[in-house]
């Protein structure tokens, strides 16, 4: 039961620090783009928001999900631990899947944005997207390659289930 519990809760706390980026990315834009306002910072402010919403979204959502999942999967896991297999399993199957997906879009972000930044440096806007593109694109990989090594170490305690 454990392990259930480790794995929620750092999906708890990973997801305040989704929410904390999505702040202070927002937060950063915002301010910048009323403080200095040039076309760099305008730039930067598109996938920096655009991004940060999302952060916030995904956060609050797997934050204020979380303790429900850790009653319902611990009990399930004590009630039935072949039910609790049968379920879990396949769901984190789907969990790992997606992490690919995310990480080829949070790749093409980090690649568009060096891109950019190399060769729009003389274009303010689009250097400006450019390293808002790299940062919220490494800033996810990062988050996501953490939450895939959770999963992995979860989907094997899982399996391990008898």
């Amino acid at each position: 039961m454990d392990f259930i519990k480790t794995y929620f809760t750092a999906e708890k706390n990973e997801s305040l620090i989704f929410i904390l980026f999505g702040i202070l990315t927002i937060g950063f834009s915002v301010y910048a783009l009323v403080k200095w306002g040039d076309s760099f910072y305008r730039g930067f402010g598109i996938p920096a928001i655009l991004i940060g919403i999302i952060q916030m979204v995904v956060g609050s959502t797997v934050y204020f999900r979380t303790d429900k999942q850790i009653i319902q999967v611990g009990t399930q896991y004590q009630q039935d631990k072949a039910a609790f297999k049968k379920a879990e399993g396949p769901r984190m199957e789907t969990v790992m899947k997606n992490f690919s997906i995310y990480k080829v879009a949070e790749v093409a972000f980090v690649v568009v944005g060096l891109l950019l930044i190399f060769f729009a440096k003389s274009q303010e806007f689009w250097l400006g997207i450019g390293v808002g593109m790299l940062l919220q694109g490494a800033l996810m990989l990062t988050a996501d390659i953490f939450a895939e090594r959770r999963g992995r170490e979860y989907i094997h305690s899982i399996e391990s289930v008898s």
